[in-house]
């Protein structure tokens, strides 16, 4: 068999060969099809050494034959040689691609000889092969037949001994897997391998309960801590603004309003220009204060309440302070937490130019940023150390709305309130305000 292997691999690495070199012979031969060629000439090669070197018949005609195509073989070689070599050099020789060709095809035609040769000769061996074959299949049938006898008896004994108790783990198994933590231990007397797995599967299912009872546990304290923060941070929102509601609530608006409309009147009987405009300002400031439930407004409802109350503060100054604004229109639908801005102008004017009898300067400024806007209120003041901590009351000893409360309501609304100051330079106040845009859920 190994004989005749090695003669059809042979036949067929021939006629691989053949096509090859007729296939470069009508084409233009390049290096990738020479080193193609000549892995097919050393398979041939290969093919036909192991057919000479494995001589296992007896029959002196057949190792004749093999002789006759090594000598043919080496004939091919040589004019198959010759004819690449002028291939390479570009000349196409017809004859020559012939004689190759008609050789390539007689040593296809005389290995296929050997190899029906080969399958005459072991044919013979093949009878007497066939007949020892059946006579061991029988034996191997009455072997097997008592090896599953056999095994039907030994099958038998263990489904007691292990399939029993597997099934039973497995039983087991599926109750954990579906949250059943708390059924009968496996009853397994033995202390074999499947008794030490069984008690190893009680102890991990009990640990794994106390774990699960421990974590349910665990949650409902979180969930109830968080239900307490939630209702801190509640009770939290509502004093602040019953606190923001009790300094709103200090002045009765109707008789405000009334008196200080009142006033303007007679101011405009009087022909007093100024104190009309100063109370009706002074009375739009304070209808703004009090009567607007809104704790979110936009910018620019803030800066007409600071405008007002700016012309108020240079009426009573005059040219001993100056107050300039440069506000980008951009920002003014922002909505902004309500008295953040004015409060810290009147920290500017009662804190920052109280030592100042002349040329104080105040600027507010507002410009667009990319995720809101950014508001800055800088004097040319005092001053103060910035470590110091950030006072409850703009005002000691009156009741306003103090530093602390504006950067609280900021912060609610992700921004922040930041204070620079440098003693006897001055203090800037930034205030960052981010825009608030809608959800996509």
């Amino acid at each position: 068999m190994a004989e005749y292997s090695n003669c059809s691999d042979f036949s067929a690495a021939i006629r691989q060969e053949t096509e090859q070199i007729e296939q470069m012979a009508y084409a233009t031969a390049n290096a990738d099809e020479l080193n193609q060629c000549e892995a097919v000439r050393k398979k041939s090669d290969q093919c036909l050494q192991s057919l000479t070197e494995a001589d296992t018949t007896e029959s002196q005609k057949i190792k004749c034959m093999k002789q006759t195509l090594v000598r043919a073989l080496a004939v091919y070689r040589r004019h198959q040689d010759a004819f690449l070599q002028t291939l390479q050099q570009g000349t196409f020789e017809q004859q020559a691609f012939s004689e190759i060709k008609a050789e390539g095809n007689y040593l296809c035609s005389y290995a296929d000889t050997l190899t029906a040769a080969l399958l005459e000769s072991g044919k013979s061996s093949y009878l007497e092969l066939g007949r020892q074959l059946a006579n061991n299949n029988m034996i191997v049938v009455a072997m097997i037949a008592l090896c599953t006898f056999g095994m039907t008896c030994g099958i038998t004994m263990l489904m007691h001994s292990i399939v029993v108790p597997v099934r039973r783990l497995n039983d087991a198994s599926l109750q954990v897997a579906q949250g059943h933590y708390d059924g009968p231990d496996l009853q397994y007397p033995q202390t074999d391998e499947i008794g030490q797995l069984a008690k190893s599967f009680d102890q991990m299912k009990h640990q794994i309960s106390r774990i699960i009872h421990a974590l349910e546990a665990e949650a409902k304290m979180e969930k109830d801590l968080r239900r307490h923060q939630e209702e801190e941070a509640r009770l939290s929102q509502l004093v602040e603004r019953s606190r923001f509601a009790q300094l709103q609530s200090q002045i009765n608006p109707h008789f405000l309003f009334n008196t200080l409309q009142s006033i303007a009147n007679m101011a405009e009987l009087e022909d007093a220009a100024v104190s009309e405009d100063m109370i009706l300002r002074l009375a739009k400031f304070f209808r703004y204060t009090l009567e607007t439930d809104d704790a979110v407004v936009t910018l620019s409802r803030e800066l007409d309440l600071l405008r007002d109350y700016i012309s108020l503060q240079e009426m009573r100054f005059g040219d001993r302070i100056v107050f300039e604004m440069d506000c980008d229109p951009a920002c003014d639908q922002l909505p902004v937490p309500k008295f953040i801005v004015q409060p810290l102008v009147e920290n500017a004017i009662v804190h920052g130019m109280r030592q100042r009898t002349a040329g104080g300067r105040i600027r507010i400024t507002c410009r667009k940023t990319a995720d809101g806007c950014r508001i800055m209120i800088s004097d040319n003041g005092c001053g103060f150390h910035t470590a110091a901590p950030i006072p409850e009351t703009s005002s000691p000893g009156k009741h306003s709305i103090g530093l602390r409360n504006i950067a609280q309501r900021i912060e609610t609304m992700g921004g922040s309130l930041r204070l620079y100051s440098i003693c006897g330079i001055g203090t800037a106040a930034r205030i960052c305000i981010c825009e608030r845009r809608p959800s996509n859920d």
